[in-house]
């Protein structure tokens, strides 16, 4: 190669190399996903959505492939044979979700890069579920974190960055999001390795009742479910630079935190079964979130979608729930310089 040619060439690499690292780095965040289950079955049969889900996400797969890292909560095991169900004192209130391990591929050819198994559904099997999901998780290619013992955080390369991942709860086995000694090591120890640590939590009350963040510890179904302010505002300070929240299967507000964002839960985003999908539990958004190198949040957007029974996420014109979430951050963080417009875009 000529030395004209060879300058060139470096020229070319340095301004790619710029390229990549002086460019907002993309987010797409979604809260509860669950395809579908087989167990228990119905009168009606299994609990499965037609042609195994393949079209459940084709209204926002385009949203989940173009951004640097797509992450949601898998909501459920995901595996086919072995486990032992959980036992519930009482059935009304007891769900068990297993859906089949082909259905990974549902979210692989979404783009689906990063998983939360950190939900009060991943000990519906016990032990042996968490690793059949875990190893299923594994063989697809996605990455997940959540588990104290055996998964608390990941840390893959996108984008040329290193995005550290972790996931907190409340519940039995996972990282526990009201233990702010392990939330401070466990993020610390990420933003040691990481050049971006994005958190997901699963915490607060369940249903229409319990969409506001009440600055305190919250309690529903007898158990403590975790001051969720506290925990996102620990993440941070540890260093996080964007934490997301699901599992009060409803929105809630979001909060710009020493200049990172809070999205204090997302709600359901994919659940066409055996999940409550009446009115505003049918909200599904979609939010991106836009970092500088250094993780401070500098833009997003929320896209409305909406649920129905046996469909996956689609678009809502009416933008319900771009309201909704406006609505309750006005409420629960007049203070915070977030703006939040008419067409969902994310500004300070």
């Amino acid at each position: 190669m000529g030395r004209i040619a060879m300058v060139a060439l470096m020229a070319l690499m340095s301004f790619m190399i710029e390229t990549v690292q002086g460019r907002d780095f993309t987010f797409a965040l979604t809260g509860d996903v669950m395809m579908g289950t087989d167990y228990p079955e119905s009168s009606r049969g299994k609990y499965l959505p037609v042609h195994d889900g393949r079209y459940l996400l084709k209204d926002v797969d385009s949203l989940l492939r173009t951004a640097d890292v797509a992450a949601i909560n898998l909501e459920g095991t995901v595996f086919d044979e072995g486990g032992k169900p959980k036992e519930c004192k009482d059935s009304t209130l007891c769900y068990i979700f297993r859906t089949p391990s082909r259905y990974l591929t549902n979210l692989v050819n979404s783009g689906v890069d990063l998983v939360s198994i950190a939900n009060n559904h991943v000990n519906d099997f016990g032990k042996e579920g968490i690793d059949l999901t875990m190893k299923n998780l594994r063989d697809a290619g996605i990455s997940y974190a959540g588990m104290r013992s055996s998964a608390p955080s990941v840390i893959i390369e996108r984008a040329g960055k290193r995005i550290g991942f972790a996931a907190f709860a409340h519940n039995r086995g996972t990282l526990n999001i009201m233990d702010m000694e392990e939330v401070r090591r466990v993020i610390n120890e990420l933003k040691d390795s990481a050049d971006i640590v994005l958190v997901s939590f699963h915490g607060g009350g369940e249903g229409a009742k319990y969409t506001r963040v009440p600055h305190t510890m919250e309690a529903c179904f007898g158990e403590k479910r975790g001051d969720v302010e506290k925990f996102a505002h620990a993440a941070i300070d540890a260093g996080a630079d964007v934490v997301f929240g699901h599992g009060p299967h409803v929105t809630r507000a979001m909060e710009i935190y020493r200049d990172r964002l809070i999205m204090y839960s997302l709600g359901n985003f994919c659940t066409p079964y055996r999940v409550n999908l009446k009115g505003i539990n049918g909200h599904a958004p979609l939010v991106t979130v836009k970092v500088d190198d250094s993780g401070r949040f500098t833009g997003g957007k929320i896209y409305p979608f909406v649920q129905s029974r046996g469909v996956g996420p689609r678009e809502d014109k009416t933008g319900a729930v771009i309201r909704q979430i406006r609505r309750l951050s006005m409420l629960d963080f007049p203070d915070s310089p977030l703006k939040i417009s008419v067409d969902g875009t994310l500004s300070r």
